[in-house]
């Protein structure tokens, strides 16, 4: 099994490790591109991506409560940092692509919600110590440098107060072992041998890629052990449908008996480390 120790060296077939600042730049300009059609390309279409879509959504929203403070990494146009504003939080959302955080911006003023929406870097969050209750990034951190990965954790449990928790949803690098094919693939196609995230169908034509590096278990155990941080709850999501056919899914029967089985089985080991998606908590210690 690689571990992201061992990428550092071998980011691809024969290219070398990028540098981090090359990745950000990467990452910011396709963002910028794609920001003001990003929500229509993100849902997928069929009964297991509706199904690995609730399951992301309910891990994450029934862990907020009104009046937390929240800072949501890797915001986007606001997938979840609007969901979590209409609970009541205090919510704060950072990403790197100033195009993407004026399409989060739109859909609370729409709404007639509210958050702190800023521009920066994970792997130095520009916020005092201990600000918040809970750090969430769902499906951003597979955009970190990997040279960053130590510095962006260490950064979560700096600005998380005692008790905080942080929540966060990844690309399982254990399932990609035994297949490299997207399952969930529309337009937006994980590449797991050239470790990028391509972006195909765009408006302009193009096509554009950006670095894509996902987490096993033991990736996410490690890093937050260096910091002392308890993993209190690793689930997988998709653990069962990601390889059953939609058209085995599309009947209500099969689809409920899926549902109920992961429901039952996706915090117990070793059943939820072979999640196509880790949903993961964890918590930085009182003292």
């Amino acid at each position: 099994m690689t571990t992201y120790e061992e990428d550092l060296t071998t980011t691809g077939a024969s290219a070398p490790p990028r540098e981090p600042a090359q990745v950000k730049d990467t990452v910011r300009s396709v963002y910028q591109r794609v920001a003001q059609e990003y929500d229509e390309r993100i849902p997928g279409a069929g009964p297991a991506d509706d199904m690995f879509t609730a399951a992301e959504r309910n891990f994450l929203l029934n862990k907020i409560r009104p009046g937390q403070r929240v800072l949501d990494m890797g915001c986007g146009t606001g997938r979840f940092t609007v969901p979590m504003a209409e609970l009541g939080a205090d919510v704060t959302g950072l990403d790197l692509s100033r195009a993407m955080l004026d399409m989060a911006r739109d859909k609370l003023s729409a709404q007639g919600l509210e958050a702190d929406l800023r521009e920066g870097d994970m792997a130095a969050l520009p916020f005092p110590d201990e600000s918040f209750d809970v750090v969430t990034s769902m499906l951003a951190l597979m955009h970190i440098p990997l040279q960053d990965r130590p510095a962006v954790f260490a950064e979560v449990r700096r600005v998380l107060r005692p008790g905080g928790r942080m929540l966060l949803g990844v690309k399982n690098t254990l399932i990609e072992q035994f297949f490299k094919a997207d399952r969930f693939a529309s337009v937006d196609v994980t590449d797991v041998t050239g470790k990028e995230l391509l972006f195909t169908r765009t408006r302009s034509g193009e096509e554009y890629s950006a670095p894509w590096y996902s987490f096993s278990p033991q990736d996410l155990n490690a890093l937050f052990a260096t910091e002392g941080m308890v993993v209190t709850q690793l689930r997988g999501n998709s653990t069962l449908a990601a390889w059953l056919a939609d058209e085995v899914l599309g009947d209500p029967a099969v689809a409920l008996a899926v549902q109920s089985f992961e429901r039952a089985l996706c915090d117990t080991p070793p059943f939820n480390h072979l999640g196509y998606h880790l949903l993961v908590e964890a918590v930085k210690p009182r003292h």
